[in-house]
C-alpha cells in the first residue's frame, strides 16, 4: 500500500500541500529571518561601513532575487509566486504595521494606509512576476524575469520617504 500526500482540492486544482505550499512558505519565512536578523546583528557595529554596505545590498537584493532563483530551479510557478509575495508583505507590511510606526505615526492614518498597502501590493506583484517568468526555466523569461526584479529595485527606492 503506498501513501499519499495531503493534497487540496481548489476549484478543481489538486495542490500538492509538501511541495507547493509548504516549501515555499518556509523559504519565504527564510527570508524574513534573514532580513530581520541582518537588521538586529547590528552589522555596522562589527564591520564598520563594509557590514553596512552588506546588510544594505542583502536586505536590497534578497527580495527580487529569491523568487527568481526559486522559480529557475524548483519551476514552481505557484511556489515562485509565493516566494515572491509573501515575505515583503510580512516585512513591510505587518512588520511595520504592529512593530513600526508605518501607519499611526500622530493616530492613524487611513490614506497612508492605503499608501502602504499599495506600496506593498506593488513590490509584492513585481517579485511574484520574477518568480513567475523565471519558473518558466527558458532564457527569454528568464530576461523578463530579471527585468521584473529591476523593475521591483526602482519601485522599492520610490517607495522611501
Amino acid at each position: 500500500m503506498t501513501e499519499k500526500s495531503p493534497s487540496l482540492l481548489l476549484g478543481g486544482l489538486n495542490i500538492n500541500f509538501k511541495r507547493k505550499l509548504v516549501q515555499p512558505l518556509i523559504i519565504s519565512f527564510i527570508v524574513v529571518f534573514i532580513v530581520v536578523g541582518l537588521e538586529t546583528v547590528d552589522l555596522y557595529r562589527m564591520f564598520g561601513t563594509y557590514g553596512e554596505r552588506f546588510e544594505t545590498v542583502v536586505n536590497l537584493l534578497i527580495f527580487p532575487v529569491t523568487p527568481i532563483i526559486y522559480g529557475w530551479i524548483v519551476k514552481d510557478k505557484i511556489g515562485a509566486v509565493i516566494v515572491g509575495a509573501v515575505p515583503i508583505f510580512i516585512i513591510l507590511f505587518f512588520g511595520n504595521l504592529f512593530f513600526g510606526n508605518l501607519i499611526y505615526t500622530n493616530g492613524l492614518s487611513i490614506s497612508r494606509f492605503f499608501t502602504i498597502l499599495l506600496y506593498a501590493v506593488s513590490l509584492a506583484t513585481l517579485g511574484s512576476l520574477a518568480g513567475y517568468f523565471a519558473s518558466k526555466k527558458e532564457f527569454k523569461y528568464l530576461v523578463i524575469s530579471i527585468f521584473f526584479g529591476i523593475v521591483w529595485i526602482s519601485v522599492f527606492f520610490s517607495g522611501i520617504d
